[in-house]
């Protein structure tokens, strides 16, 4: 049985995989201790029909987090994987794959904020969101 909420967030997993030194978790782990860490969460999903099937559009939040001991350094650290460019750039991994593995037929990081430091999952951490929406047509 397909489970396209799955697929979609493997496939952005695996995407943000690619980018060099980042750990990329799918659920929000009771501690993170390597960094930089992305955490992949499903937010909602929409419906629409349309002819001989149907499709939906998804929204995930990444959530990036940055080792908080030296404030200057995780700020440092925080803006090259929010920059629109470069090895680091989550947005330039999305756009360089924007079917993330052929899981999603497109999908694109729409806002990055709430940027700071931050007390997740029982750490204290340098964090942002990173939100993205995609669309997938299903067969019925």
């Amino acid at each position: 049985m397909a489970n396209e909420v799955r697929d979609a967030k493997d496939g952005l997993a695996t995407l943000l995989s690619g980018i060099p030194g980042l750990r990329v978790l799918d659920y929000p782990a009771g501690s993170v201790n390597e960094f930089p860490a992305a955490v992949v969460l499903f937010e909602s999903r929409d419906t629409a029909q349309a002819l001989g099937g149907s499709s939906f559009a998804g929204r995930i939040k990444v959530v990036l987090l940055v080792s908080s001991a030296d404030t200057k350094q995780a700020y440092d650290t925080l803006d090259t994987y929010m920059d629109p460019l470069g090895t680091a750039s989550i947005e330039a991994a999305v756009d360089a794959d924007n079917t993330w593995g052929g899981n999603v037929d497109d999908g694109r990081l729409v806002s990055i904020d709430n940027i700071g430091l931050r007390k997740l999952w029982g750490g204290h951490y340098v964090a942002a969101d990173f939100h993205l929406r995609f669309v997938k047509s299903v067969s019925t």
